[in-house]
């Protein structure tokens, strides 16, 4: 099979459209291919093996874009670097996947610096933008070479990337993804899509492109819809690039939408262009949830999934969003959605088998195009799976309906007393303090009880809230051993690329308040 054969299509189809957006930059479907075929040419003149790993070090850029789709029609194999990790944990990621090569921006320049002095650099190494001594230039690479694509084939079962986990709950670890799997994970997000893409869609990508919206920006591509790139994130930057290039799709991790929620220049910008946030990666607060319906209307649509899927579980479509009405539909809100088309779910019980509705199991999956396999960790993939379902880790239950529930992971359970205690349903309950803005739940260790709960919180701006109120708050809702028996507050709650909570650094965590008392 051609490596990227749906990445021909808008070239033939609209050719001078834009493609991508950046900053004062305007590129087109054919000035992308040429710069993708050139440089997919110098990487095939660099002599590796098919399959071979390229690792890229980028931020948000449309090169970031071209070098990707560069090295999948070269042949190679891609690993994208976290750009917020550190070079310790590069290191150890380019020494696990055996990374032959790196391309990099020049302001990682640091960076891979202090990765060489941790282990060995891989035998090439590449920088854009700039000169940087041990490194040669990207832009050498592709010079000179020609516009039209090589002619490369691989097969389905050939490995196309290796995409770490974030590592939330441990060390990340490596999904092996084949041409297969990402031709059919690109198709599988596109038959589960309730409006269709074209030239006229504008999508914003504002979170890291080697996460979820790297994901995005392709299938916006290989549809002919333009792609803004914004660097990072910034709330008015945000809202600025909505009214000025008239956005219709974006991406929004929970923490995002909150930002731009409380923004205090949101009436200023015209927002009425909008007809599709998504959004997924971390639960996201009801109360929030009612407050961006109410701004933007009915243009949400959640996402579930994880990096073992790279596509999405479950589906929670606009007509799903519905905040007065039955019950029934009303809790909706709090769900995940249903599972996608083509994806086969279920929730699970210690024996495997299906909970009634309103009880809790672990929720697994099985899809034909599912990931295989861990890097180099067989007894992980081992683990994961049970006959030829994936274990995803993470609790949750159905409706009568089959509406997924999800409820907490696995490794986060806190017992207390022999009480089991999920972090979600605590947090919930903290959220509804009106001055309380994030909040992440963990167990930490304690000699009467194995373990109590500890809330970090992070209040509105401007707004003021005591432990000893917070956890007043929570005994309206919560039976008395779910309930805090330490609060902290602070300006930030540590997260991922992906807007995921990392709670193992929760439990060191001390904000500077008095300890909440049982």
């Amino acid at each position: 099979m051609n490596p990227d054969i749906l990445l021909r299509w808008p070239v033939q189809q609209y050719p001078e459209h834009v493609a991508v957006v950046s900053g004062g930059e305007r590129c087109s479907f054919r000035e992308m291919d040429r710069g993708i075929n050139r440089l997919a040419w110098g990487l095939c003149g660099l002599g590796l093996a098919r399959g071979a790993r390229i690792a890229v070090l980028m931020g948000n850029r449309p090169a970031f874009q071209q070098v990707v789709f560069a090295v999948g029609r070269a042949g190679l194999a891609l690993v994208a670097l976290n750009v917020r990790q550190s070079p310790a944990e590069h290191a150890r990621i380019l020494e696990d996947a055996g990374v032959e090569a790196l391309i990099f921006d020049r302001r990682f320049a640091e960076v891979v610096q202090g990765m060489r002095q941790l282990a060995p650099p891989p035998g090439r190494c590449f920088v854009a933008g700039g000169e940087v001594p041990g490194a040669e230039a990207l832009e050498a690479l592709a010079a000179g070479r020609p516009a039209a694509p090589p002619e490369v084939e691989v097969g389905e079962e050939d490995l196309a990337r290796i995409h770490y986990t974030s590592g939330t709950s441990g060390r990340p670890k490596g999904v092996v993804i084949t041409h297969g799997q990402n031709y059919h994970r690109l198709a599988h997000v596109l038959i589960n899509l309730d409006q269709p893409l074209g030239p006229e869609t504008r999508n914003l990508n504002v979170g890291p492109l080697t996460h979820a919206a790297g994901l995005m920006f392709t299938v916006y591509y290989i549809r002919g819809a333009t792609n803004i790139i914004l660097e990072r994130f910034d709330p008015e930057a945000v809202l600025r690039a909505i009214e000025a290039e008239r956005i219709t799709d974006v991406l929004l991790v929970p923490t995002m939408l909150g930002a731009l929620l409380r923004h205090p220049a949101i009436d200023r910008y015209d927002t009425q262009s909008l007809r599709r946030i998504w959004y997924g990666t971390a639960p996201m607060p009801a109360g929030q949830l009612r407050e961006g319906l109410r701004r933007f209307g009915p243009v949400f649509r959640q996402n579930y999934g994880m990096s073992e899927a790279s596509q999405p579980l479950t589906i929670l479509g606009p007509e799903d969003h519905v905040v007065e009405g039955p019950e029934r539909i009303v809790r909706r809100l709090r769900s995940a959605g249903r599972p996608a088309l083509g994806m086969d779910l279920k929730v699970v019980d210690e024996a495997f088998a299906p909970v009634p509705p309103g009880q809790v199991g672990e929720i697994v999956y099985r899809s034909r195009h599912m990931f295989r396999e861990y890097w180099k960790l067989p007894e992980e993939t081992a683990r994961a799976f049970r006959d030829g379902w994936f274990l995803t880790g993470d609790l949750g239950t159905v409706d009568e309906e089959g509406y997924v529930y999800i409820v907490g992971r696995k490794d986060d359970l806190i017992i207390s007393g022999g009480f089991n205690i999920q972090p979600r349903e605590v947090e919930e309950a903290i959220l509804k303090h009106p001055a309380v803005a994030e909040v992440a739940v963990v167990g930490v260790p304690d000699e009467r009880w194995g373990e109590v709960v500890k809330a970090v919180c992070v209040l509105k701006p401007g707004m003021q809230a005591g432990p000893d109120e917070i956890v007043a708050a929570c005994r309206r809702e919560l039976a008395g051993y779910k309930k805090p028996r330490i609060v902290e507050v602070v300006a930030e709650l540590p997260k991922n690329e992906a807007g995921k909570v990392e709670r193992k650094k929760l439990r060191g965590i001390q904000g500077g308040t008095e300890h909440a008392q049982a």
